[in-house]
């Protein structure tokens, strides 16, 4: 059984970071066979996690859209497709989701990625999805499972806000077939780049089952400076032995 972890959140909390380094956390736990899905349209996977070319299943996704394929059915076009466009790296693949949809009818070709995406992640043992905000390819289906979830914000204000509003977005969509609900999985309130523990966060404590916190580590500002790796953060970075820590204590 597949095991999915997702992170949520608005774009500059740094949930991107942690998505990837959840996968080299795994990676390095041998807990292969690994697949990381960035489902952010503006995707940071790919570089965060050393991988220069690519490309995306909304491109497929169009191409199906337009393309009359002669002599093949539009199910077994996308299965090829998709698996494709997977990149395959050391220890882990990349599926890179693209942009939302343009313009026409999706319906059909969405079903059809629905399927063939659940039947694709029963290959893995962990899948770190990168989400946004809007929780679009939850809300459509095409991720129907969480059994750890991340709600990723910072210390300000704004941020803690926005991370309510993607929580009572979750709780309208139908996770894990149980809409509203989230009995068969952790749905925890991560705070990154933490400085100070958060005020009053009695709100917070009942919204979510937990609210844990990630200390600033200036080795990820200087890796997002030169545009490196998550693989390139040495190992005693804070950042790394503080959240692989609480990887270990909330995966097993």
């Amino acid at each position: 059984m597949s095991y999915f972890i997702v992170f949520a959140g608005k774009g500059g909390t740094g949930k991107s970071t942690l998505a990837a380094l959840t996968v080299r956390y795994l990676k390095e736990k041998g807990l292969s066979p690994i697949l990381a899905v960035d489902a952010d349209p503006n995707f940071c996977l790919p570089e965060l996690l050393k991988i220069p070319s690519f490309e995306t299943l909304a491109e497929v996704r169009e191409k199906a859209l337009q393309d009359k394929r002669e002599g093949i059915s539009l199910d077994d076009w996308l299965e090829l497709e998709i698996n494709r466009i997977i990149e395959e790296s050391e220890g882990f693949d990349l599926l890179v989701m693209g942009r939302p949809e343009g313009s026409g009818c999706y319906c059909a070709i969405n079903n059809i990625l629905k399927r063939i995406l659940q039947d694709l992640s029963k290959n893995y043992r962990y899948i770190v999805v990168d989400n946004e905000a809007g929780m679009e390819h939850i809300s459509r289906g095409i991720v129907n499972k969480i059994d750890l979830l991340f709600v990723v914000g910072t210390q300000a204000k704004s941020s803690i806000e926005a991370a309510l509003r993607i929580n009572e977005l979750i709780k309208q969509l139908d996770i894990n077939g149980k809409k509203g609900k989230f009995s068969e999985g952790k749905k925890i309130l991560l705070i990154n780049q933490a400085t100070d523990l958060i005020e009053k966060p009695e709100k917070l404590n009942i919204e979510f089952e937990k609210v844990l916190y990630v200390n600033f580590d200036e080795n990820v500002r200087k890796m997002s400076e030169k545009g490196e790796s998550i693989f390139s953060l040495p190992s005693d970075s804070p950042v790394i032995e503080r959240f692989f820590k609480l990887l270990e204590e909330e995966i097993g």
